[in-house]
C-alpha cells in the first residue's frame, strides 16, 4: 500500500503568513501609538516651556485687562490649551467643532469690544473699568491658565474647568448676544464651582491618606 502523501509538493510559505489560508484576510499589525502625544506636546511639560508659556501668559491676559479691542487673543489662547488638554482621540473629535467656534467667538468680540469702549480704542473710556462687565478677559485667562498648569489627574476640579472651557467656546454659537449671557453666568458662579471641586478634590484626597 503506497502513500500517496509524499509525492505531493511542500509548500514553502510558513502556516502563519496572511496567505496561508484561502479567505481569511490578516493584514500585518503595526503598533497603536495614537494614545500618545506629538513630540511637540511633550516638549510643554518641560520646566523652561512652561515659564515661557507662563510669561506669554502674563503679557497677552495684562494687555487684554486694560485693552479689551484684544480680547480675540484670549479666545485662541484658551481653545488652544483646552485642545492641549484632551487626549488625542477626543482632540480629533472636537478640533473642528471647537476652531469654527473659536473663529466665530474672534469675530463676535471685537464687535462687542467697540460697543463698550467707543470709537477711540486708542484713548479709551474713562467710564469703563478694567476686565469688562461680563468678566471675559479674566473667564477666559483663568480657564486658559488651569487648563494648561493643572495636572492630567481625574479630579472633580479638572472636569470643572474643561466643561467650562468647552461651554465658554461654543457658546459662540448661540444667536445674537447669547454668548454674553454665558459670561455673564459664569462670572457669578465660577466662585462656587471651583470651590466645590477643590473641596470634594481635598476631602477625597485626606480620606485616602
Amino acid at each position: 500500500m503506497t502513500n500517496n502523501t509524499s509525492d505531493q509538493p511542500t509548500d514553502p510559505r510558513p502556516s502563519g503568513s496572511p496567505q496561508g489560508r484561502r479567505g481569511i484576510y490578516n493584514p500585518i499589525r503595526i503598533e497603536n501609538r495614537e494614545d500618545q502625544q506629538p513630540d511637540w506636546f511633550e516638549h510643554l511639560e518641560t520646566p523652561n516651556a512652561r515659564m515661557l508659556v507662563a510669561l506669554l501668559f502674563a503679557v497677552i491676559f495684562g494687555i487684554t485687562w486694560r485693552r479689551p479691542e484684544f480680547s480675540p487673543l484670549t479666545i485662541i489662547i484658551m481653545v488652544g490649551c483646552l485642545l492641549y488638554r484632551l487626549e488625542t482621540w477626543q482632540r480629533k473629535l472636537a478640533a473642528a467643532p471647537l476652531l469654527l467656534a473659536a473663529i466665530r467667538f474672534y469675530l463676535l468680540l471685537p464687535t462687542y469690544s467697540a460697543d463698550v469702549i467707543g470709537p477711540n480704542p486708542i484713548r479709551g473710556n474713562p467710564n469703563y473699568f478694567s476686565g469688562g462687565e461680563p468678566g471675559i478677559p479674566w473667564i477666559l485667562a483663568f480657564l486658559s491658565a488651569c487648563l494648561f498648569f493643572m495636572p492630567r489627574t481625574e479630579s472633580a476640579t479638572v472636569k470643572i474647568v474643561v466643561l467650562e472651557s468647552f461651554l465658554v467656546v461654543l457658546s459662540s454659537l448661540l444667536p445674537g448676544e447669547g454668548f454674553l449671557m454665558i459670561f455673564a453666568i459664569f462670572n457669578y458662579t465660577l466662585f462656587f464651582a471651583m470651590a466645590v471641586g477643590l473641596f470634594a478634590d481635598l476631602k477625597g484626597i485626606r480620606r485616602e491618606a
